[in-house]
């Protein structure tokens, strides 16, 4: 188990999905998953 917090954290660093793959031991798939809604949000708060 992750701590999704930890993930958000450093995506919002500006990491990229690649980085916190490697640094968190998470397949990036997984992390695709859980930003996804973030990465939604954040586009349609842009508009």
């Amino acid at each position: 188990m992750f701590d999704l917090i930890e993930l958000l954290t450093h995506w919002h660093a500006g990491r990229s999905q690649r980085q916190l793959s490697e640094s968190l031991g998470i397949d990036r798939k997984t992390i695709a998953k859980y930003l996804a809604p973030a990465i939604a949000e954040s586009r349609v708060g842009s508009i």
